[in-house]
């Protein structure tokens, strides 16, 4: 069996902070989720570059709540 444990944090951060982040990240999620189907749905020659955006503005929306993330 393995011992695994959490590593704590060693200062929460204030609740506005989160709820900022949160909502950000949440609207970015959206705004991906939109950019991916409008880059999947329009015949333009920026269709694929809408959709690219999309992916990467969904892979911003989780990969923001990473920074200042440690490893134990």
């Amino acid at each position: 069996m393995s011992n695994f444990e959490v590593a704590r944090r060693q200062k929460q951060e204030p609740t506005a902070t989160l709820l900022v982040r949160v909502i950000v990240c949440f609207a970015l999620f959206l705004a991906g989720l939109v950019l991916i189907g409008i880059g999947s749905s329009d015949t333009g020659a920026s269709s694929p570059f809408l959709f690219v955006g999309g992916i990467l503005t969904v892979g911003l929306s989780f990969g923001l709540p990473m920074i200042g993330a440690t490893e134990r």
